[in-house]
């Protein structure tokens, strides 16, 4: 969200218009006003405002409709001028503001967040300089996910947009020398084509809808495209204008903020009353005497938050996010506070920081080369706070809150004298399946006795996260171990999954390709052990009950989740089907429950982990999907067996535990398990184990016929 300038242009009347002056629009910043104020109400608490994340869509439509007028305003100057002038008021406009927070958050950042959860953060931050952080952030993260509320960079995904909307729009129509009449159908055309790709990747890929400044652009151009049928006289028929208009599009909006689903069918087509709302707000104009509200106060209250409306979006966000990290958003005096020290900081840098620089501007080079020494100490500023300072700084309580022992990813080798670490046992980030890359197993094994049975474990992360117990029953049972996993990957021979758009084509071959390995090596009474994170990937839901931002592919082709687990089931039961040839077992394991948070995020306490942990029915729900969905892939065949650790972490009411009454994690993050948690199954896997019969040493391999 950014407000394109404090005062807002629009056509003159036509009593006093001439060819470019434009008249200041109260209206307009009233209604940025407005629109901030839902924002900040959404991210203090969503339950209070549930679409209230829909202010930013009023804001870019805003800034479409100012930014042509601003354009246009400035026709009548020469090619090379109009396009410096408009990018030198930009950068005196946004970029003070701008690199003050992203300084002093970063200082935050390194203050107050334990610096192992830091890195992702100040990636964020130094893309944010860039204006690219919408793009980086939607292969990161889901916007709605409760992960998301501990970024402090977050809110600048809107920021990227326009930026980069204000990059490309000036030359698009410069380009054509553009009018009233020549920009019609650029501007006609960028909205349909915007919408088409906006509506696709609403059903295809979520967050490349919610993050990518192609999906959000037809609601920037439909506010030009309203500037320009104003210049152009064709909405001045008294019913498109006034009290009626105006109440119709406050409606609409008052609609948007309250009811629109932040999952079901956003942006395309769930954005639209927002949209359309604030097109007719715009159309409306001010009343008589330019009142456009019944009361004065609420007037000056909303004009003086338009002012402030960019400011205040700056620097809400990150004082909303370190109250989380620190105090805790839960009692009424926290968010008394979040709002004073939003208020206070915003007012500061608005009166210190934005003014100033727009009042007393120096000449365009001087400017430009303070802009770029800004830039460049900065991102080399942040980027030490990320490597050469990184922890340094730390002033909390807990700089570790889930310890490095207890973060099975960290260890390198995962099991102490093996050669199981990730360069063995994964195939290296961006290169293909093959027999250079696939996993060394002479080097990712923890060897057995004589004669004993190998466990071979296959998937994701998932599976690596039950190294420790595999390590712990294997030390007893005598059962050699081997591994093969890549992280982020569905372990399926015909589908892949997606995340933000991030697509992961080497794990079908990955799949195919140990499978295979699995037959031509594995001796009879050898077991395949197949885990990985089908809570995200098949069971439909989030831990927050949402659906999950999970996209499973076929060929290219979106599928929902009850085709991907029929089409999973199928897959299982061949390859169950091709190890009962050759006297193989395969132990398959339904995913461990999935928390709400974080640890370090919700700060459970023994007993007391509800902000922690889903609703116990949502638990329920996820867990049952998963075990049906594995049980009917074993149906009928004596070499699969199921394994189902969910019950080792529910409580007496079905919610997740994530910590022992004693205060140790059971789990490193909201779906990994800590080290501890992962050795907490050993007991109960090793009973599995002996219980099917899979402890004991292999059958002898017959002799060949002759």
């Amino acid at each position: 969200m950014v407000a394109a300038t404090t005062s807002s242009p629009v056509a003159a009347s036509a009593k006093a218009s001439a060819p470019g002056r434009f008249a200041y629009r109260p209206d307009i910043d009233a209604l940025r006003g407005a629109a901030m104020l839902a924002v900040l109400v959404f991210h203090l608490n969503k339950g209070w405002l549930p679409g209230g994340f829909t202010g930013v869509d009023i804001f870019f439509v805003i800034s479409g409709y100012v930014v042509m007028g601003s354009l246009l305003g400035q026709a009548s100057k020469p090619f090379w001028p109009r396009l410096g002038n408009f990018y030198l008021r930009r950068v005196r406009r946004l970029l003070p503001n701008l690199l003050a927070c992203l300084a002093v958050t970063s200082l935050a950042v390194a203050a107050l967040i334990p610096p192992l959860e830091s890195g992702p953060y100040f990636n964020a931050a130094l893309k944010a300089l860039f204006g690219w952080s919408n793009n980086f952030l939607m292969g990161q993260i889901d916007y709605f996910n409760p992960d998301a509320d501990l970024n402090p960079f977050l809110h600048t995904w809107s920021l990227g947009v326009e930026q980069q909307f204000y990059l490309v729009f000036p030359l698009l129509l410069l380009g054509i020398g553009y009018g009233v009449r020549r920009s019609v159908p650029l501007l006609t055309a960028l909205t349909v084509l915007s919408v088409g790709a906006s509506w696709w990747w609403t059903q295809n890929a979520p967050m490349a809808a919610f993050f990518l400044m192609p999906s959000r652009l037809w609601e920037l151009t439909s506010g030009s495209l309203l500037l320009v049928a104003q210049r152009r006289g064709l909405l001045v028929a008294p019913w498109l204008k006034g009290r009626w208009l105006r109440l119709a599009g406050a409606a609409l909006l008052l609609w948007a903020v309250v009811a629109t689903s932040e999952r079901e069918g956003f942006p395309v087509p769930g954005v639209l009353p927002a949209v359309l709302g604030t097109l007719l707000v715009l159309q409306a104009g001010p009343g008589e005497g330019g009142r456009f509200l019944p009361g004065r106060w609420l007037e000056r209250g909303l004009l003086t938050a338009g002012l402030l409306s960019y400011s205040l979006y700056l620097w809400h966000w990150p004082v909303i996010v370190l109250l989380r990290w620190t105090l805790g958003m839960e009692t009424w005096w926290q968010y008394g506070l979040a709002v004073v020290g939003s208020v206070v900081l915003a007012v500061g840098a608005y009166g210190l920081v934005e003014q100033p620089v727009r009042r007393h501007p120096l000449t365009w080079w001087w400017e430009m080369v303070l802009a770029l020494l800004a830039v460049v100490g900065l991102w080399l500023g942040i980027d030490a706070l990320h490597h050469q300072f990184r922890g340094k700084l730390f002033i909390g309580p807990d700089p570790d809150p889930v310890p490095f022992r207890e973060r099975i990813h960290t260890y390198d080798p995962y099991i102490l004298n093996s050669g199981i670490k990730e360069k063995n046992c994964t195939v290296p980030i961006g290169k293909p399946y093959g027999l250079a890359t696939r996993p060394n197993y002479d080097l990712c094994q923890k060897p057995g006795k004589p004669g004993a049975r190998e466990i071979f474990l296959l998937g994701d992360s998932h599976a690596l996260h039950l190294v420790p117990m595999l390590d712990s029953v294997t030390s007893r049972t005598g059962q050699r171990l081997t591994l093969a996993f890549q992280m982020a990957c569905f372990l399926d021979t015909s589908m892949v999954a997606t995340l933000g758009n991030v697509k992961f084509p080497v794990c079908q071959d990955l799949a195919r390709g140990e499978m295979e390995r699995a037959l031509e090596r594995l001796k009879p009474g050898d077991i395949v052990m197949i885990s990985s994170w089908l809570n995200s990937y098949l069971s439909g839901l989030s831990s927050s009950g949402k659906p999950s931002p999970m996209v499973v592919e076929k060929h290219g082709r979106r599928i929902n989740p009850p085709e991907a687990r029929a089409i999973h089931v199928a897959n299982l039961r061949r390859f169950a089907k091709q190890l009962a040839a050759r006297d193989l077992h395969l132990v398959l394991t339904v995913d461990t429950p999935m928390l709400l948070q974080k640890p370090m995020e919700c700060r459970p306490k023994p007993g007391q982990w509800e902000q922690c942990s889903p609703e116990p029915q949502i638990t329920a729900r996820m867990q049952q999907t998963i075990r049906e969905t594995l049980t009917e892939a074993a149906a009928g065949l004596s070499n699969v067996h199921l394994f189902d650790p969910s019950p080792f972490f529910l409580d007496a009411e079905g919610r997740v535990t994530p910590m022992r009454p004693d205060g140790t994690l059971l789990f490193s993050d909201d779906h990994h398990l800590s080290v501890s948690g992962s050795r907490s199954l050993a007991g109960p896997f090793e009973r599995f184990l002996q219980q099917q019969g899979l402890t004991s040493p292999g059958p002898t391999p017959s002799a060949p016929s002759p």
